[in-house]
């Protein structure tokens, strides 16, 4: 009867460290899965979240810059990017134009500045040749990866950005004339 007993209660702790076991790995997955459903996007481990997008795209519509969500998000990509690449020749100052359009944003977030700062740069034609350099070689070893919600990201030649987010044609969509 010892024996029996004894047995019982092994089992019961070997089931019940499995389920603290299961319980911890859904818990751990669960917190993974979550970061992932809220990321915009993720460059380089490094996430942008859809709360963050959601704002500055906001913020952006109210001060009447209207940039679409899937802009917001490609000008976020590229930041991290662009500031790696001019940290060899002291970065870039925003400029006038940037602060115009910050000081239009009473509340703007820190993502909101981040945004227009990109976009101040990347259209203010002071990127050198070697800048560019620089931020393609960051953008080719960067590991990308883009809410479907947002789109697909899209590698070009066109600059400054050299990449497109945003939604591509289905292939079941075919052109006028079938092809």
């Amino acid at each position: 009867m010892k024996a029996t007993s004894v047995r019982a209660r092994s089992s019961k702790r070997v089931a019940a460290a499995a389920l603290v076991v299961l319980g911890a790995v859904t818990l751990l997955a669960g917190c993974g899965f979550e970061t992932r459903q809220q990321g915009a996007a993720v460059v380089n481990g490094e996430v942008i979240h859809e709360d963050q997008v959601e704002e500055t795209a906001q913020q952006l519509h109210e001060a009447k810059f209207n940039f679409p969500e899937n802009i917001v998000v490609t000008a976020l990509v590229a930041s991290p990017l662009l500031q790696n690449a001019l940290s060899d020749s002291g970065g870039w100052q925003p400029d006038a134009t940037a602060a115009s359009a910050i000081a239009a944003i009473p509340d703007a977030t820190d993502t909101t500045k981040e945004f227009i700062n990109t976009v101040a740069l990347l259209q203010s034609g002071q990127l050198t040749e070697k800048d560019l350099a620089r931020y393609r070689e960051n953008l080719d070893k960067a590991t990308i990866t883009v809410n479907p919600r947002f789109g697909q990201l899209v590698r070009s030649e066109e600059p400054p950005v050299f990449f497109t987010i945003g939604q591509q044609r289905p292939n079941w969509i075919l052109a006028p004339g079938g092809e």
